[in-house]
């Protein structure tokens, strides 16, 4: 399996057999910086933000996968679990969408904008996690010390951080530091080329290059 991240939340997947699955493309005006032009066959949107939801990203013809519940496409089970974007049950910012499937063997897990701990039911269904998509941020999602308090509830074999700020980001978030520090398996890629022997041993952080994002903003 293949991982790029192309900025904020939105990563691409490429799994070994050909699918390609498109996590929480963007509206370019909601971040900064624009998606390149894709064709994807699905589409996950964990919710209606337009930092999240520009579907149209994945091309003519890709299909749109959001909400809970159990969603079946191009033989992939993808399970939808309910949570919320803030710490008060989505009364300041809305419902947000936890999705978990198993790709080239390979049990993923991405947490959209998740806003607070999980709960008991919510790491049950959750189940197993390989690899995990996370927001550290904060402000709008879990910040750096509750992703680390996820992190001890889940177990994953490797964490990709997410929604965080970078250089032409157009609004505030916490930067990336806060997360790795005190952490030593920290390692830099410009995209993943994973199988599942990849994912034995201590939990490790892969953080990943997407320039688009990174590049300074004109001041």
């Amino acid at each position: 399996m293949i991982v790029k991240w192309l900025g904020h939340s939105c990563f691409l997947l490429e799994g070994e057999e050909g699918i390609s699955i498109l996590f929480d493309p963007f509206f370019e005006d909601s971040v900064g910086y624009p998606l390149p032009k894709l064709k994807t066959d699905a589409v996950l949107v964990s919710h209606e933000h337009t930092d999240h939801n520009n579907v149209q990203a994945g091309g003519a013809g890709s299909q749109v996968i959001s909400g809970p519940g159990e969603h079946s496409y191009m033989g992939l089970s993808i399970r939808g679990i309910r949570s919320y974007h803030d710490q008060k049950r989505g009364r300041l910012r809305g419902k947000n969408t936890i999705f978990c499937f198993t790709l080239d063997d390979i049990r993923i897990c991405h947490l959209g904008d998740l806003g607070h701990i999980l709960s008991r039911s919510q790491i049950s269904e959750i189940g197993p996690v390989d690899l995990l998509f996370l927001p550290v941020g904060g402000r709008y999602t879990i910040d750096a010390k509750a992703a680390d308090e996820v992190l001890e509830q889940l177990h994953p074999a490797l964490v990709v951080p997410m929604h965080y700020r970078t250089g032409r980001l157009c609004f505030e978030l916490e930067g990336l530091d806060g997360f790795l520090e005190g952490k030593s398996e920290v390692y830099r890629y410009d995209l993943l080329h994973l199988t599942k022997k990849d994912l034995a041993g201590a939990v490790r952080v892969a953080v990943l290059s997407c320039p688009a994002a990174e590049e300074e903003a004109d001041r």
